[in-house]
């Protein structure tokens, strides 16, 4: 294979990240023949804004990790769908380290808090981060082998430092999981990674707009791989969709071409991304 043959729109792999309420569930949608790992509980949402649309969905409600990972091996030799939802990554973690609890066996050493609450303990963080990266690299092998979009929705934890020589304070964005290197290590196998957040109306009676970060701002990380803008407002409208209209004349096809004839390719501007 050739960059000639690299289709800039056949599959994409992304990370929906953002706080609680900013429409990621709803944005992940908006892909072609979505099915969701609800893991959230939180489909009310989704349905109520889909529905007067038209769009449909399939969903099924997850709440440990091995029904979960059985439906992946399920759509690893078959997928009926077009985009394969994992909603989302920090209740996710949550179960796992349910499991890590539930299956510690009898005379294992457990830690209590009062007479009740079991603490974690080391191997339950690695456990942790060994299962939500099972799922990502699933995931990964059924939109390469399946051609599917996929997309993993998590929430952000945000901390703030302040340097003691400058006084100034740093903010930065991690995914919220209860293991520290999980969080730092799992974007990478994304190629699109984009932050959701709400930009207040202008006045009290504006409605508040809801947009997407698509590269690094210092602030809010992300990062894309497509000639997509800074910022996406998908207020009221698909964001596959959008996401669509702006490839179209970057399809890298060797098909439009016959053989032998130029490229009819324009190269993108630097102000473009």
């Amino acid at each position: 294979m050739t960059s000639d043959e690299i289709k800039l729109d056949d599959r994409i792999f992304a990370l929906f990240k953002g706080d609680p309420g900013c429409g990621k569930s709803i944005a992940a949608a908006s892909f072609p023949e979505p099915y969701f790992f609800d893991l959230d509980g939180r489909m009310k949402s989704v349905a109520n804004f889909w529905r007067p649309r038209g769009k449909k969905f399939t969903f099924d409600h997850y709440t440990s990790f091995d029904p979960l990972f059985d439906k992946l091996e399920q759509f690893s030799e078959y997928c009926p769908f077009g985009t394969l939802i994992y909603d989302g990554l920090t209740s996710g973690g949550d179960q796992i380290l349910n499991d890590m609890l539930r299956f510690r066996g009898r005379s294992s050493k457990k830690i209590m808090r009062g007479a009740r609450i079991e603490q974690y303990q080391i191997e339950d963080y690695g456990g942790e981060g060994r299962g939500l990266q099972m799922i990502v690299d699933k995931l990964k092998d059924i939109s390469f082998r399946k051609g599917v979009h996929v997309i993993v929705t998590a929430h952000v934890l945000t901390t703030e430092s302040t340097d003691l020589k400058t006084k100034q304070t740093i903010t930065s964005r991690t995914l919220l999981t209860a293991g520290k290197k999980v969080a730092a290590k799992l974007p990478k196998d994304f190629d699109e990674a984009y932050h959701f957040d709400i930009q207040p109306g202008f006045g009290l009676d504006d409605p508040p707009k809801y947009t997407i970060v698509t590269k690094n701002t210092g602030w809010d990380w992300a990062k894309t791989a497509l000639p997509l803008p800074l910022r996406i407002d998908f207020t009221d409208a698909s964001l596959y969709d959008i996401i669509m209209k702006h490839l179209e004349g970057y399809e890298f096809v060797r098909a439009v071409n016959e053989p032998g004839e130029p490229k009819n390719l324009v190269a993108p501007k630097l102000t473009d991304f």
